[in-house]
């Protein structure tokens, strides 16, 4: 009798299908398109993100798969992994990147940006020394143009500066 009731369970079991990966066949930041396990095609996967983030999964990229209830016609990717883009960090770090190559990087000594930053709404309030390597600008024109309008002027007769600002 045990055997039996263990043969119906597993039969039972069999048809509840388990979480599995599956590989995007076409990208997106709501739904899939999946091909899993034996070349199956799971069309309209659901992706779950965190609150608050959202990114496009880019084709080829591996994605764990839960199917609600065992259901494959009612599966949701949870996590994904295995983009052509991948920032390796070490120890205690956090990175969120793109495919493009555009990143931000928390590490112990602060935060490291790749790629061009925008500010469209707000201001940047800044307590510490800013410092550039390049030139600074603003509506009207660089730094760099003001340093040679100042170097280069006179009042009147007078005759020029001695000190040039630098």
């Amino acid at each position: 009798m045990i055997k039996a009731m263990q043969t119906q369970i597993n039969k039972g079991l069999n048809q509840v299908r388990q979480a599995f990966l599956g590989i995007v066949a076409r990208s997106g930041s709501k739904t899939l398109q999946l091909t899993g396990l034996t070349d199956e095609t799971l069309q309209d996967i659901e992706l779950y993100q965190h609150v608050g983030f959202n990114s496009h999964i880019p084709k080829d990229a591996r994605v764990v798969v839960i199917p609600l209830n065992g259901k494959t016609s009612k599966s949701i990717v949870v996590a994904t992994t295995g983009a052509p883009v991948v920032v390796n960090v070490s120890e205690g770090e956090t990175c969120i990147y793109d495919q493009f190559g555009h990143q931000v990087l928390l590490h112990k000594d602060g935060i490291k940006m790749v790629g061009n930053v925008e500010i469209v709404e707000g201001g940047l309030t800044v307590e510490k020394d800013i410092k550039s390597k390049a030139d600074i600008s603003d509506k009207t024109s660089s730094m760099a143009q003001m340093r040679v309008i100042y170097n280069g002027h006179v009042h009147g007769n007078s005759p020029q500066t001695g000190s040039k600002m630098e």
